[in-house]
C-alpha cells in the first residue's frame, strides 16, 4: 500500500515537473518569436532618404542652377552662399553673395530658417564642391537648395581658369568600347552610432560628411592612371553612350535610377574604393555624398569625362556636356576685404 502511494506520487510530481518545463519551453518560443530584428544602420538611414524624395533616384537632381538664371533672379528671390575660401571671395563674388565655410554650412542652414527665399545657391569654384554641399542638404530636406552650375567659372572670365586648364584630353586613345559586368548583389556596408532615430542617424552622418569636404570625397585622373585596377569605377551615364567610348574597367550605371535598393545599389564593393565620374563631374559629386553616408568608401572624379577625353565629347554631339567657352559669362562682381583666416582645408573645387 506504501509503494504504490509513494509511486502515485512520484509519477504525479514528474508530471508537474514534465509540464513545467514543456510550459516554460514554449513561453521562450513565443518570446523569441516577437523579438523585432533590428535593422541595420545603414537600412534605417537609406529607408529615411528615400522617405525624404529618394533624391539620388529620380529626376530632381542634379540640381543645378546656371549663372545666367542666377543673375536674372529679382532681388530677394535668391541667396547666394560662396564656400570657397576667404582670399577668393575677397577678390570676387556673386553680388550679394555671403562667405560661409562649408563646416558651418548646416548650422548656417538652421539659422536661415523663416526666411522666404525661393532659392539658396551654393556657389564655389567650378560646381563640383557645391554640388557635393548641395546634396548634403536636399538629403537633409533643404529641397530649394541649388549648386551653381560651372561655379564661378561661368560667372565671369576672371575666374575661369580651373575648368579651362583642367578640361583634357589625357585618356581620349585609350577608352574602352567593352562592358564590365556588375558584381553580385551582396549587402549595405556597415557603420557605427550611437543614435537610434534614422532622423537622427542622418543628422549625424550629414554633419560627418559634409565636416570631412569634398577633398575625402573626390578623385583626380592622375591617381586612377597610377593605379587603374585600385578602384570600382561606376561610369554614371546612360548605356548607349557608355557604348560609344567608356573609361577602361568601368561598370555602367543608369543615372537617377540604378542606386535604390530594389535596383543595383547592392552590387557595389564594400571592400573597394568606389570612383563615380558623369561629364563634368558634378552630377557624381551629388551621388557621392549619398554613398558615403550610407558606409560605402566613395569618391567623385573630379571634372568627369571633361577631365580625359574633353575633345572626344566636343566632337560627338551625342555624348555632348563638354565644357565649353560659351559657358563662361561676364557678369558683374562684387569684391570685399580680405579677412586673415585660419588654414583652409584642400580639395575645394
Amino acid at each position: 500500500m506504501k509503494k504504490s502511494v509513494l509511486l502515485l506520487v512520484l509519477a504525479f510530481s514528474f508530471t508537474l515537473v514534465f509540464t513545467k518545463c514543456n510550459s516554460g519551453a514554449k513561453s521562450d518560443e513565443k518570446k523569441e518569436e516577437v523579438v523585432e530584428v533590428k535593422k541595420a544602420n545603414a537600412e534605417l538611414l537609406l529607408e529615411k532618404i528615400v522617405a525624404n524624395g529618394d533624391l539620388i533616384n529620380n529626376a530632381k537632381v542634379p540640381t543645378l542652377i546656371s549663372a545666367a538664371d542666377v543673375n536674372k533672379e529679382p532681388a530677394g528671390n535668391i541667396h547666394v552662399i560662396d564656400i570657397r575660401d576667404g582670399k577668393a571671395f575677397s577678390e570676387g563674388h556673386v553680388p550679394g553673395a555671403v562667405n560661409i565655410k562649408m563646416n558651418e554650412l548646416i548650422d548656417y542652414m538652421k539659422s536661415l530658417q523663416g526666411q522666404t527665399f525661393q532659392k539658396v545657391v551654393i556657389a564655389c569654384y567650378t560646381g563640383q564642391t557645391a554640388s557635393y554641399a548641395a546634396s548634403i542638404l536636399q538629403m537633409m530636406g533643404y529641397d530649394n537648395v541649388y549648386a551653381l552650375k560651372y561655379g564661378m567659372c561661368s560667372w565671369n572670365a576672371k575666374f575661369s581658369d580651373r575648368w579651362v586648364k583642367n578640361s583634357t584630353n589625357k585618356l581620349e586613345d585609350k577608352l574602352s568600347t567593352s562592358a564590365t559586368p556588375k558584381n553580385e548583389k551582396t549587402k549595405l556596408p556597415d557603420f557605427s552610432t550611437i543614435k537610434q532615430s534614422a532622423t537622427d542617424i542622418l543628422n549625424e552622418r550629414a554633419a560627418l560628411i559634409m565636416n570631412e569636404g569634398f577633398a575625402k570625397g573626390s578623385i583626380d585622373i592622375d591617381e586612377i592612371i597610377a593605379n587603374p585596377g585600385g578602384y570600382y569605377i561606376v561610369n554614371y551615364w546612360p548605356a548607349a553612350l557608355y557604348n560609344l567610348g567608356h573609361l577602361g574597367g568601368s561598370v555602367q550605371y543608369t543615372p537617377k535610377a540604378s542606386l535604390g535598393l530594389n535596383t543595383e545599389l547592392l552590387t557595389l564593393p564594400t571592400d573597394k574604393t568606389i570612383v563615380v565620374y558623369c561629364f563634368t563631374g558634378q552630377h557624381s559629386a551629388f551621388v557621392v555624398p549619398y554613398l558615403r553616408m550610407l558606409g560605402y568608401d566613395a569618391k567623385s572624379l573630379k571634372y568627369g569625362a571633361n577631365g580625359f577625353m574633353h575633345n572626344v565629347m566636343q566632337e560627338n554631339e551625342e555624348i555632348g556636356h563638354a565644357f565649353k567657352k560659351s559657358e563662361i559669362n561676364n557678369f558683374k562682381f562684387e569684391t570685399s576685404v580680405y579677412v586673415e583666416e585660419g588654414e583652409v582645408k584642400a580639395g575645394g573645387c
